[in-house]
């Protein structure tokens, strides 16, 4: 018996032994993908999360080489390829999770509270041997991942998908697509695409030096980007339909990358999900002297530009660098700074790939510029997220929550000074107290709170969204704009304050809440009337993915409206999303109070 098993197993699959087919064996329990330039690539089937649909899956697959030692703070090289097309590069789910604390870029661990791995631990776990490390990942990070519900076939071709390319936020300085899974997205017809970057200095060391030059991150983006265009059509994509969409600090990326010449060819269409390169933190104007200060906290205090990279590269470990740039932020947080310099976007003075010389804002009025169709949006409470890091990082450090004269003066003038703006003569801060505060409130720290939860909102986030949608409607293309005000059970905000502990400050619809609804984590359970939100929230992306708008009528959806494009002489209209969404008009005007409803 044996022995007629072992023929039947040699009969069956003797192919697999020749060269031509070498490690066929290792494509029984998923799906293979053979990638021309690339390798042949195994991945995992899952299915979706409203119909059960099955798809496949493929994580950690290299884009770009080691970006540690030598090639440190330069631009990424593409990945050489993989195999020779014999045995396929594992990229199984099982392979992905059973590590995944040591495939992320560079940043703070769990150990750090608060952080974005502290978060993700909670729903994939990571060992006891790593559980008090302050760095979790590598410089070998340039991964991507793909979900595809149709792949070619030699019957059926290539069924020519729309592409979705997301880039996700933490800051600049955290995060990964762990927690940005396929299971709601995929229901429809569109392949997914998430990316990783290079974070923190790691990623945006600005310095004027070739070896140095500032941006990496955002070259790190564009290179997954052209790998995509390059082989999505081997997962059934389509190259000559990519919508690029982010979140945050994935947000600001997209903007940015709408506007480089280097990369504004290289896709259709974007949504830009709470952020954009016009916000304070997003643009760095003296990245000079933040990347020397971050190099003195590492322990590189040399004068010369040369001689500080070269102790950064050389003498200095990822570890180092991490920890830091993480003690420097704190710092500059307790004193009433952002925090933010040295790890974001800068004007490239050097460097052989320059993706930006400018500030954005100079981009997006030039004649040049070559605007696309774009969904712009923001949450209704954007800045309790805002506010309570605030009060981890700077409030309660220096005991100012309970310091009436502090809240009465100089809160607003604190929060000016911050953001760079100079106002001498106190113009903004009166006009900023007049518009989000009631005087007689002022000094009483839960009166405020509203008002500065609104105040730190549309500083942070909402008014530079706003704007840079405002100027994408200017040339005249698909411009949409949208509220997300839907308040459910769940949010990122029980998330991103479980381990240092809650605010006192009402959560609201606040940063990030709509990540909910577009993907399936598996930490949250969702109601009926979660699950319905998220129903039209993938529908109206993969609309606007599939045909350019966010409502067509090959796939109605229940209970939203007409969601017209953003024209100033028509109202300058937008989208309230909710369980009763509705169109409104002058978004402006809900700055100071996210409740006024100016139906359109």
């Amino acid at each position: 018996m044996k022995v007629h098993a072992i023929f039947l197993l040699f009969v069956l699959f003797s192919p697999s032994f020749s060269e031509e087919n070498k490690g066929i064996f290792d494509c029984l329990t998923g799906p293979c993908v053979t990638v021309p330039g690339v390798g042949k690539i195994q991945g995992s089937t899952k299915n979706t999360q409203f119909n059960g649909r099955e798809i496949s899956g493929f994580w950690g697959i290299p884009f770009g080489e080691d970006t540690g030692g030598a090639n440190r703070f330069k631009p990424p090289q593409p990945r050489q390829q993989l195999n020779d097309g014999g045995d396929a590069y594992d990229a199984t789910f099982l392979k992905y999770m059973t590590g995944w604390w040591n495939r992320v870029c560079p940043q703070p661990g769990v150990s750090l509270k608060g952080s974005y791995m502290d978060i993700m631990s909670q729903e994939f776990p990571i060992n006891e041997t790593h559980h008090t490390r302050g760095m979790m990942g590598t410089e070998d990070c340039l991964h991507l991942a793909v979900f595809t519900p149709q792949l070619p076939t030699e019957q059926h071709g290539n069924p020519k998908l729309p592409v979705m390319f997301f880039v996700h936020g933490g800051a600049f300085t955290m995060g990964g697509y762990i927690g940005s899974g396929p299971g709601k997205l995929l229901d429809r017809d569109v392949v997914l695409v998430e990316v990783q970057y290079r974070l923190g200095p790691l990623g945006f060391m600005c310095l004027p030096d070739d070896e140095a030059a500032g941006n990496q991150a955002l070259l790190d983006q564009m290179l997954g980007l052209q790998w995509a265009r390059d082989h999505i059509e081997h997962f059934g994509g389509d190259p000559d339909r990519i919508t690029i969409f982010g979140e945050s600090a994935g947000s600001a990326s997209v903007t940015a990358l709408t506007i480089s010449p280097l990369s504004q060819d290289m896709f259709t269409q974007s949504i830009a999900e709470s952020g954009s390169t016009l916000s304070s933190w997003a643009f760095d104007s003296s990245p000079e002297k933040h990347a020397r200060e971050i190099s003195a906290h590492v322990g590189c205090n040399q004068d010369n530009a040369k001689d500080i990279i070269s102790c950064m590269v050389h003498e200095k470990s990822a570890v180092e660098i991490v920890d830091g740039h993480h003690a420097y932020y704190l710092e500059e947080r307790k004193q009433g700074r952002l925090g933010f310099g040295g790890s974001s976007l800068c004007a490239q003075t050097h460097g052989t790939k320059k993706f930006l010389t400018k500030h954005p804002r100079e981009y997006i009025i030039a004649p040049e510029y070559k605007p696309k169709p774009a969904i712009f949006g923001a949450n209704k409470h954007e800045g309790s997220f805002v506010l309570g890091l605030m009060w981890n990082a700077y409030f309660t450090v220096n005991e100012l929550q309970n310091d009436p004269v502090w809240l009465r003066h100089y809160f607003a003038s604190t929060l000016l000074e911050a953001m760079g703006l100079n106002d001498d003569s106190g113009l903004v801060f009166e006009m900023l107290i007049y518009t989000f505060f009631d005087s007689s409130d002022m000094g009483d720290w839960d009166k405020m709170m509203p008002g500065m939860v609104n105040l730190v909102g549309t500083f942070f986030i909402k008014s530079a969204t706003y704007e840079w949608m405002k100027y994408n409607s200017f040339h005249d293309v698909a411009s949409y704009f949208y509220s997300f005000e839907y308040y459910g059970e769940n949010s990122l905000w029980n998330l991103l304050f479980a381990a240092s502990g809650s605010p006192p400050i009402p959560r609201g619809v606040t940063h990030g809440d709509e990540l909910i609804y577009l993907f399936s984590v598996g930490i949250f359970q969702l109601s009926d009337q979660d699950w319905e939100m998220a129903w039209k929230m993938i529908n109206l992306w993969a609309n606007f993915a599939e045909f350019g708008t966010p409502i067509h009528p090959d796939h109605p959806i229940t209970g939203i409206p007409e969601w017209p494009r953003f024209n100033e002489d028509d109202g300058s209209k937008y989208l309230a999303l909710n369980v009763e969404s509705s169109v409104r008009s002058d978004y402006v005007k809900t700055y100071a109070n996210p409740d006024i409803q100016n139906f359109a």
